[in-house]
C-alpha cells in the first residue's frame, strides 16, 4: 500500500508542474483546456511583468499590450503578440485567458502594420478632448504591437 501511495503523490506532483489553459480571442481558440502549459508570462497593465506556474496563487490581472509567452511541456514556446486581455488564475489551478485580439509571428505583415495608421484614424472628424485620446490611445497600441514583434 506504501508503494503505491508514493506512486500517487508522485503522479500528483507531475500534474501539478503544470495547468489546465483555455486561452481564447473572439475569433480563435488558442488553447482549450489544454494540460500541456507549465508557465505563462504576460506584462500587466499596471507595468509589471507577470509569471503563472502552479506555484502562483488565485489571481485576476489586466494585460498589457504586448508579447504573451506560453511555455508548454517539453520546452517548446509559444509566443503570441495581442493588443490586451484579462487573464485569471482559478482555484483549481486552471487557467482563463481572454485576449482581444492574439497573432502568431507567422499571422502578421509586419511591414504593412508598421506602415498602416489603421489604430489613429477613428474618430474620424471628431476633435473633441475624447475623440483625440482615443486617437493617441489607438497611436500608442499600434506602437505597442509593433515593438513587440522584434520579441516574437
Amino acid at each position: 500500500g506504501r508503494a503505491l501511495l508514493r506512486t500517487g503523490r508522485r503522479m500528483f506532483a507531475d500534474t501539478k508542474d503544470s495547468f489546465v489553459v483555455r486561452m481564447y480571442t473572439p475569433t480563435k481558440t488558442i488553447f482549450n483546456n489544454s494540460p500541456e502549459v507549465e508557465t505563462i508570462i504576460y506584462d500587466s497593465l499596471d507595468g509589471g511583468k507577470g509569471i503563472l506556474n502552479s506555484n502562483f496563487m488565485v489571481m485576476q490581472a489586466t494585460l498589457n499590450p504586448g508579447i504573451i509567452e506560453v511555455h508548454l511541456k517539453g520546452g517548446s514556446v509559444k509566443k503570441l503578440v495581442h493588443v490586451g486581455g484579462l487573464i485569471q488564475k482559478n482555484p483549481d489551478s486552471s487557467i482563463d485567458c481572454a485576449l482581444f485580439e492574439a497573432y502568431e509571428k507567422e499571422d502578421i505583415d509586419w511591414d504593412a502594420l508598421k506602415k498602416s495608421d489603421v489604430f489613429g484614424q477613428e474618430p474620424i472628424g471628431d476633435t473633441s478632448p475624447e475623440a483625440d485620446y482615443l486617437r493617441k490611445l489607438g497611436t500608442s497600441v499600434r506602437e505597442d504591437v509593433v515593438n513587440a514583434s522584434g520579441n516574437l
